[in-house]
């Protein structure tokens, strides 16, 4: 094996427990990216870690908020019992462009927009390209002292081929990065260990993600007439946050329809009411309620998920319209 660069002025102090943070932290990314390439679930997923990832940008600038008030924000709906958050203060006027330049094909375009000073170091190239990633995040952010450099940490892995897109998931950094001058090797194995956490916590919540398609899917075969459920499913497996009128709104239902619709997706396990007034209700997707402590986590044995349907024609039809809801809601959501 080939020794290490040494530290010189770029860089952290390859030990062991360094190296091996920095080895796991790759394998990680690297297993997120995978599952995602291949998801059906994907577009949602990406909406919901862009919802995940700015709420820990705005951590790091300093925010107090929490990642629940981020999802509230997205969908539109105010939770019972959060602090209200004035609109004024602009702490969500980067999320739209940020958003566009996730879905955006131009793999230049951050490059483009990085400040000239922004670069690899000749000594760059003996480095991991985790290393190189992060640290075009810390040279950034000692230039910029907005949002924008936590935001790019997705962009500088892939540009560095760690994933094939970026990863909204993974916006992170450290504070260090922008007050020190030269970060520690504590800050280093920090950051790492953060990063690594972000990517198993992505690729956990994309297998709830995945079950709650899969429940839905179980649901709506259950069901004698399916009516607009299907569509509900679909919706709140791209929209968590979900009240009546909202959804009277997005599906082009009555409030009291929407309401019914929604109190059909609470039996069949699909979405969970998180609120106490009857007057103003709002549900959240089942595979987030836990996450966020609406309802508490089953103790022992992870509940086994039940057998998968057998094939058949006339189920292949029904998943198949399915994934058109998807599509579509999808589309609808898109256009708001």
């Amino acid at each position: 094996m080939e020794a290490m660069p040494s530290r010189g002025r770029y860089g952290p102090e390859y030990t062991p427990e360094l190296v091996s943070a920095i080895a796991s932290c790759s394998a990680a990314i690297a297993r997120l990216d995978a599952r995602i390439s291949a998801s059906s679930v994907a577009s949602a997923w990406g909406l919901r870690a862009a919802w995940s990832g700015y709420a820990r940008g705005l951590q790091l600038q300093g925010v107090e908020i929490d990642e629940i008030d981020v999802f509230s924000w997205g969908c539109g709906l105010r939770i019972e019992g959060r602090p209200f958050r004035a609109t004024n203060l602009g702490e969500f006027t980067e999320f739209d462009d940020w958003r566009t330049a996730l879905l955006s094909e131009d793999a230049l375009g951050w490059r483009d927009g990085l400040p000239t000073a922004v670069i690899d170091p000749a000594q760059a190239a003996a480095h991991p390209a985790l290393i190189r990633a992060i640290d075009r995040i810390r040279q950034y952010s000692r230039l910029d002292g907005t949002i924008a450099p936590w935001l790019g940490l997705p962009f500088a892995l892939r540009d560095q081929g760690l994933c094939t897109r970026p990863l909204p998931s993974l916006v992170g950094g450290a504070k260090a990065l922008r007050l020190k001058r030269q970060p520690s090797d504590a800050d280093w194995l920090t950051i790492l260990r953060s990063l690594h956490g972000a990517a198993d916590s992505g690729l956990e919540r994309l297998d709830h993600l995945e079950r709650l398609y899969r429940d839905a899917q179980r649901a709506i075969v259950r069901e004698y007439r399916a009516g607009a459920l299907p569509s509900l499913a679909a919706l709140s497996i791209h929209r968590p946050l979900l009240s009546p009128q909202s959804v009277s709104q997005l599906l082009g239902l009555s409030v009291a329809g929407a309401s019914k619709l929604l109190e059909r997706a609470a039996s069949a396990g699909l979405v969970v009411e998180i609120t106490q007034r009857r007057t103003w209700r709002v549900f959240l997707a089942a595979d987030l309620a836990i996450t966020f402590g609406y309802i508490r986590a089953q103790r022992g044995r992870p509940r086994s998920e039940p057998p998968p349907l057998p094939a058949s024609r006339d189920l292949s039809d029904v998943f198949d319209a399915f994934d058109d809801q998807m599509a579509e809601i999808d589309r609808i959501l898109a256009r708001h």
